[in-house]
Parts: C-alpha cells; sequence; structure tokens
C-alpha cells in the first residue's frame, strides 16, 4: 500500500471514527457505562493518531528518501496517544470500580455493539490482513508468515501499523464492553464493567510500549 492510497482510506476512517466517537461518549454517560464511556474516549485519541497517520502520509509523498523514519515517527506519536489511552481507561475503571453507577443496558449494548460493527468496518477500509506487511518503500508484499517476518521485519510501515493497532484496540474494547454489559446484565455482576475495562487498558498499553520500542529503535538508528 503505498502512501497515496493510505492517505484516502485514512480519510475515510477517521470520519467514521469521529461520529462513533460522539455516538459512544454521548450513550455511555447517559446510560452510566465505564465500558462505554471508555470505548468512546479510546476512539477520540484514535481519531487523532490517524490524524498523525494522516500528516505523516502527506509529508512522505514529498520526502521519499525518508519514508522509512517518517513512517518510524509516526508511529512513534500514534503509540504515545494509545498508552496514554490506556492509562486513560485503566484509570476511570478503577475509579468507576470505587464509586459504581446503574447501568441502562439496553441503550449501552445497542451502541457497543454498533461500535464493534463500525470498528470491522474500518478495519477492511484500511486493507488490514496478517499476512501482508507494509514496508519503508511503500509497496505490499504477499508472502509466508515465517520467510516475510526474517526478510522485512525491520522495514515495516509502522505509521500504518500504528493506525492498524489503534483499530484493533478499539474492537478489542468494544468486545470487552459488550461482554462485560451482557454478565452484567443477566448475572449482576456489574464491577465486571470496571475489571474488564482495566484488563484491556492493560493489553493497550502492551501495544502500545511494543511500538514506542520498535520505532525509537529506527529514529535513533538502533535498527
Amino acid at each position: 500500500m503505498d502512501n497515496k492510497i493510505l492517505r484516502k482510506r485514512t480519510i475515510t476512517v477517521i470520519v467514521v471514527t469521529v461520529l462513533m466517537m460522539a455516538a459512544e461518549i454521548y450513550y455511555g454517560i447517559m446510560t452510566n457505562s465505564m465500558a462505554l464511556t471508555a470505548d468512546g474516549f479510546h476512539m477520540g485519541t484514535h481519531a487523532v493518531a490517524f490524524l498523525v497517520t494522516l500528516f505523516v502520509c502527506i509529508i512522505a509523498l514529498k520526502y521519499e528518501d525518508k519514508t522509512k523514519k517518517l513512517n518510524a515517527l509516526g508511529g512513534y506519536t500514534s503509540a504515545i496517544f494509545l498508552g496514554l489511552t490506556s492509562l486513560g481507561i485503566i484509570w476511570e475503571s478503577i475509579d468507576r470500580f470505587i464509586n459504581p453507577l446503574s447501568i441502562t443496558f439496553f441503550e449501552a449494548i445497542t451502541v457497543a455493539v454498533l461500535g464493534l460493527l463500525v470498528n470491522i468496518v474500518c478495519i477492511f477500509i484500511m486493507g488490514g490482513n496478517s499476512h501482508l506487511h507494509f514496508h519503508s518503500s511503500n509497496t505490499c508484499c504477499e508472502c509466508s508468515h515465517h520467510d516475510c517476518h526474517e526478510h522485512h521485519e525491520s522495514h515495516e510501515n509502522l505509521n500504518f501499523k500504528a493506525a492498524y493497532l489503534h483499530i484493533l484496540a478499539d474492537a478489542m474494547t468494544s468486545v470487552l464492553a459488550i461482554i462485560a454489559l451482557l454478565l452484567a446484565k443477566y448475572f449482576g455482576w456489574v464491577k465486571l464493567d470496571s475489571i474488564i475495562g482495566i484488563t484491556g487498558g492493560l493489553i493497550i498499553a502492551k501495544w502500545s510500549f511494543d511500538l514506542i520500542k520498535k520505532s525509537s529503535g529506527i529514529l535513533l538508528d538502533f535498527e
């Protein structure tokens, strides 16, 4: 995928993400669901991260000889937003665990499911596939996972990877929100909403750390 294609797809994803973000935050507050509210704010940081991705794509088209480092810079910046998001989710989840609120389940579950569907659409828009690896030369090759990993690992497009991780993280938090809401509704496990929020935050923090480590190595010429 070259940066022109990535730019067009990123613009589409930004529009979809902002619309869904507004809906989730609004209904999360109205229904007192921490999982849903956290998912909404998480989508907000995604929108900012996608703007970073878009900016890097535009710059990379002008400075093709610096594409690898520009992509690493985009990945590094987006990873920071991803990390801040995880901390926010964990903090708010702990607060709701200590001070639980009643939840309007039907509305919360409906919007959470809609959020997941939007995430799935965004995944297809971005063209993500576990067998496709994106490189600093702005080309896309399809090969076996083992061979491609050995030959191209240090040349993956970290700007794309960061954007895709944001979508995956949001899809994961949507799934966790749905699970938490269903268990709270049918089994009365209300505090599980916060526990699952904390778990999701920790997983996202791990993704953020790995991406920061990888991109900083390129920026500092360690790779």
